[in-house]
């Protein structure tokens, strides 16, 4: 055999090539089979729900349109995006979300597991395609809790009504990763409300210094609450916290007026939803719910015929005209039937001198009270449903500020008027009723933690998985 120079040459010629070919890098190519075959199927950690596969049919468009490409590796290397993400699970805390729902230290795990001192990170390039479909995954369950997707408010309290966020996750995260802003991406779901910035910094303390007596629970649960609350609260609005029994009327980040509330009771308990404010009615009658009509106004002039009179209440007939309840027959139910009754305007009037209407399904409205009393009581949950205000007056000189003929003097004589008059606000104002039982005061730096009359925080606490008192992981940037 012949081992002369030229064939040492071929020889070390084919170890390069082979070499060569052993070193090959991976490419993203490489890993589009299997991601399509991945998200072409459901793998058993989706979940199942209708949530669970909303989010999935986004990951699939996502993919889709990447030609199935990986979006967090680079061939079997970390990318910033893959450690930006990661990080930013960590940091789902600050929310009071819990990372371990997005697999943060398992992707941890598995870069740690990857990482060698002369090649950096490299990855088995036979795990990226189901690590890359899983972070992918996990970017969407995060987005929907900080959209508050993932659980409903109608879970804790069958009245409390909420619209949920339009979001178009598949092309928000597209944005993400085509221009290295993972984080913002995120961030930008959460809600911007001074009360929500002040609950974050609140967990932060209750994580690092536990207070116990449930503290940590109840920021969390609250936290959730107002990812549930629309986007756009408006420029200005009335923010109504019942449990607190509390209002503030916000302009921006600012609160202009705060004042005590008497809320429902817990066997009428005031609904919670947001609605717009269009008109005032000074002097209002007060028009009897069928529920009070039957449990409480009826018995009472069964028993006193002179329960109407002398609480200067009428009987209206179902023609619109008001009867002598004198005439009636009381006995006698087809007498008796469509008759509707009300209390005519005055100082006694159930809903005082002002109505303050937001129109919706439930009936429920601000209203001035005869009972200023109420308002010393630390408890304040004592209405038939509707929201009594302590203020009326200064409530609206502001709703009216838009109106400059409106002075206070006017506002004053329509209230005492004993004749009811409607007028409508020049711009509708939205009115949000809520319930947070962790609430900011208007100082903007003291947490309250409040009653919670309905009974509704343990519901809402057994809906979160459970978190630990621990540090919370500081927004920095993941090397």
């Amino acid at each position: 055999m012949s081992t002369g120079p030229r064939h040492i040459l071929a020889l070390i010629v084919a170890l390069a090539v082979c070499a060569a070919a052993c070193e090959r890098k991976v490419q993203n190519a490489d890993h589009v089979p299997e991601i399509q075959r991945i998200v072409q199927s459901t793998p058993d950690w989706v979940v199942d729900s209708a949530l669970g596969k909303q989010l999935w049919e986004a990951e699939r468009q996502f993919y889709e349109a990447r030609g199935h490409m990986p979006a967090w590796v680079d061939g079997d290397a970390t990318t910033e995006q893959w450690k930006d993400l990661v990080q930013q699970f960590k940091y789902s805390e600050r929310h009071g979300l819990d990372p371990a729902s997005y697999g943060a230290q398992e992707f941890e795990q598995l870069r740690a597991a990857s990482q060698s001192k002369t090649s950096g990170t490299k990855f088995d390039a036979a795990l990226v395609p189901e690590m890359d479909a899983k972070m992918t995954y996990a970017y969407l369950r995060y987005a929907a809790d900080l959209l508050g997707w993932t659980h409903s408010s109608k879970q804790v309290h069958t009245n409390w009504l909420t619209t949920r966020k339009d979001e178009d996750l598949a092309t928000r995260l597209a944005d993400a990763v085509a221009k290295n802003r993972v984080r913002d991406s995120l961030e930008e779901l959460a809600p911007t409300h001074p009360q929500y910035k002040g609950l974050q910094a609140a967990l932060v303390r209750e994580l690092q210094t536990p207070t116990g007596d449930g503290h940590l629970e109840k920021i969390r649960i609250n936290l959730e609450r107002w990812r549930w609350a629309p986007r756009d609260l408006g420029d200005r609005y009335v923010l109504i916290n019942v449990p607190a029994y509390q209002m503030q009327v916000m302009e921006g980040e600012q609160p202009t007026l705060a004042m005590r509330v008497v809320v429902g009771d817990p066997e009428h308990q005031t609904p919670l939803f947001s609605d717009l404010m269009t008109y005032v009615v000074f002097s209002p009658y007060w028009n009897i719910p069928p529920d009070i009509l039957r449990n409480e106004t009826l018995p009472r002039v069964a028993r006193d015929p002179d329960y109407l009179q002398r609480n200067n209440m009428e009987v209206v007939a179902t023609s619109g005209d008001v009867v002598d309840p004198a005439a009636i027959d009381w006995s006698d139910d087809a007498s008796t039937r469509g008759l509707r009754f009300r209390q005519a305007p005055g100082p006694e009037n159930a809903l005082g001198l002002v109505k303050f209407i937001f129109p919706n399904n439930f009936n429920v409205y601000l209203h001035d009270t005869p009972s200023d009393k109420l308002f010393f009581k630390d408890t304040r949950a004592l209405s038939h449903g509707c929201i009594r205000v302590e203020q009326p007056v200064v409530l609206a000189r502001y709703v009216m500020s838009e109106r400059p003929e409106w002075t206070e003097d006017r506002i004053r004589n329509a209230m005492h008027a004993n004749r009811e008059q409607a007028v409508t606000l020049k711009k509708p104002i939205p009115v949000h009723i809520g319930y947070w039982t962790a609430w900011m005061e208007a100082d903007g730096k003291t947490l309250t933690f409040t009653d919670d009359p309905y009974g509704i925080d343990p519901k809402h606490a057994r809906l979160l998985p459970k978190m630990a008192p621990r540090p919370a992981a500081p927004q920095t940037t993941a090397e």
